[in-house]
């Protein structure tokens, strides 16, 4: 079976990252057989109090939230609304993610959507363990005492620190990029450093090396893997059913719901609908009673 190799970089607090997420799920559930993904983690921000006096997290939280309602215009993924605690760095979520690593791939995985929900759809920007630890309740396979353990490795913290550097490294192909599109994938600058877009994907195969940058549709995800590894798409798994998509996630925002299962598509019996503002987010039962979800309605 052909094998392509997938570099992601990314990082919790990056609403674009967080727009693509229906787009990465369906790619990698069509084509996830095929797939070796690693997610890097890039360290998007490094201290958002510097020179900026008095700067608090409850007051740096509404200017955030008037951004990514920008961006949800453009991707459709939910915005905190409202948002009530910025975080000042994503460093500490970056090094999390990585101490959950070291409980399996699929769990780090699942610790780094954890973060990104309670961003994005309740508002609170993870900073401190007790945060961290709030966010992951009901993560399956995560033991929290291990973990939080475990952040203090500094094995850990070489391993965050390799990923922040590697997002610092971008290749030519970014770095000779020219794109007007909104939330493109062009060379970013930094806190003094050049680094890739977020997200940023690279498939690597039999093909050669295909990059992918920036906001872009669906077909450009595809695209880019089929010629990193020709003929890797001709056979795609067959969309899920909206029954199998939280079988496998447990949370779907509408915008996923819609663009995983298809137009018009609802939630099967049992799980619970949170109204976010404008909109709904999905929770399978076992994931709504790990949030506390109390005030949600059964679909």
């Amino acid at each position: 079976m052909a094998r392509v190799e997938v570099v992601e970089y990314t990082d919790a607090v990056c609403s674009t990252a967080w727009g693509a997420e229906p787009q990465l799920r369906r790619l990698q559930w069509r084509f996830g057989q095929h797939l070796d993904w690693r997610k890097v983690q890039g360290g998007l921000i490094g201290d958002s109090s510097k020179d900026k006096a008095g700067w608090d997290r409850v007051r740096a939280a509404e200017p955030m939230r008037d951004y990514w309602k920008r961006v949800w215009r453009l991707t459709g993924m939910p915005y905190p609304n409202p948002m009530h605690l910025m975080l000042q760095s994503t460093d500490p979520l970056g090094q999390a993610v990585k101490a959950a690593e070291r409980q399996g791939q699929t769990v780090g995985e699942a610790v780094l959507r954890r973060f990104r929900e309670q961003i994005f759809v309740f508002g609170i920007g993870p900073q401190t363990r007790e945060e961290f630890a709030a966010a992951c309740v009901g993560v399956p396979g995560l033991d929290i005492a291990r973990w939080l353990a475990d952040y203090d490795l500094p094995e850990v913290a070489a391993a965050y620190r390799a990923d922040w550097q590697e997002t610092r490294e971008p290749n030519d192909w970014v770095r000779n990029l020219k794109h007007d599109s909104p939330m493109n994938g062009e060379l970013k600058h930094s806190e003094g450093h050049d680094r890739y877009a977020l997200p940023t994907l690279i498939f690597r195969g039999s093909g050669g090396e295909q990059t992918v940058a920036g906001w872009v549709r669906y077909e450009e995800y595809e695209s880019g893997l089929e010629t990193a590894e020709p003929g890797v798409t001709a056979h795609p798994q067959k969309d899920p059913t909206p029954q199998e998509a939280f079988a496998e996630w447990g949370v779907l925002t509408g915008q996923e719901l819609e663009f995983l299962c298809g137009e018009g598509a609802l939630a099967p019996a049992g799980v619970m609908a949170h109204d976010w503002g404008e909109g709904f987010v999905y929770f399978s039962a076992a994931e709504a009673r790990a949030r506390g979800l109390v005030e949600a309605v059964g679909v």
